[in-house]
């Protein structure tokens, strides 16, 4: 992977093309339009942090893929901090999902993984709202507490990022790690691509395209082949009902 902030020096990483908006980031979409109309605080260089160095040290904290949580950060904000009000919960509010910072942390009337991730980390929520490290620990620390023991493989992780596959705890969320299998498919998308971007502060990220990704995208297409050949069964047993019913309604017209 790729870190170049405005005081380091570039190491090795390949560029590539950005992940296409689908599905679940739609949503990411609202956030990030949010995210651009928000002027950035300037970094003070003597207390400047590398956005990479701080996944770094989550992944090693939590022992979990590095590049896999990246790829749930760029998914999530394309590698930005939006402030706490870019999406505070605010019932029936569409945009008001109470989704925090950088790793989606979830908080509102029907999942906490904010208060979940305070409580493995022991960083109080209002920190891990507002502060980007510690962000970046909670998401780490949700998603190996999803996953439980380790699996051999990247692909294996899917499951922990959907909520409800992981060899741990279940989450569902509107947002993050339990946010379903659309968001799952995004995460392990975008290791395939192997997206970049530079953030506000100048700070260039990427990440090598990984073929791991493979396995569990080609699981996932399967399903959803699956799921549209029973909708045009589905369609085709329709037809055929409405055919025997005009032609009953036909017949007791005739009598």
């Amino acid at each position: 992977m790729y870190s170049k902030g405005f005081m380091g020096q570039p190491v090795r990483m390949s560029r590539r093309g950005f992940l296409k908006l689908s599905g679940a980031g739609i949503a990411g979409a609202t956030l990030l339009a949010l995210i651009g109309s928000w002027d950035a605080p300037a970094q003070d260089l003597q207390y400047y942090s590398s956005l990479l160095e701080e996944f770094e040290e989550a992944a090693e904290e939590y022992d979990v893929p590095l590049d896999l949580l990246l790829a749930i950060g760029y998914v999530n904000t394309r590698w930005e901090m939006p402030p706490p009000e870019a999406s505070a919960y605010e019932p029936g509010d569409l945009h008001g999902r109470g989704a925090y910072g950088i790793m989606q942390l979830v908080q509102n009337d029907t999942a906490d993984t904010l208060g979940e991730a305070s409580r493995l980390t022991d960083i109080p929520e209002e920190e891990l709202i507002a502060d980007r490290r510690s962000n970046i620990l909670g998401g780490a620390a949700l998603l190996a507490e999803s996953q439980g023991e380790k699996p051999a493989t990247l692909s294996e992780w899917f499951g922990a990022i959907d909520g409800r596959g992981g060899n741990g705890k279940i989450f569902e969320a509107v947002a993050g790690i339990g946010a379903g299998e659309i968001f799952a498919g995004e995460i392990f998308r975008a290791l395939r691509e192997g997206p970049s971007e530079t953030t506000l502060d100048g700070e260039q990220i990427a990440l090598e395209a990984r073929e791991e990704a493979l396995g569990a995208l080609a699981a996932l297409d399967a399903q959803e082949e699956a799921l549209e050949e029973l909708d045009e069964e589905l369609k085709e047993a329709l037809e055929m009902q409405e055919e025997a019913l005009e032609a009953l309604d036909a017949l007791a017209g005739g009598l």
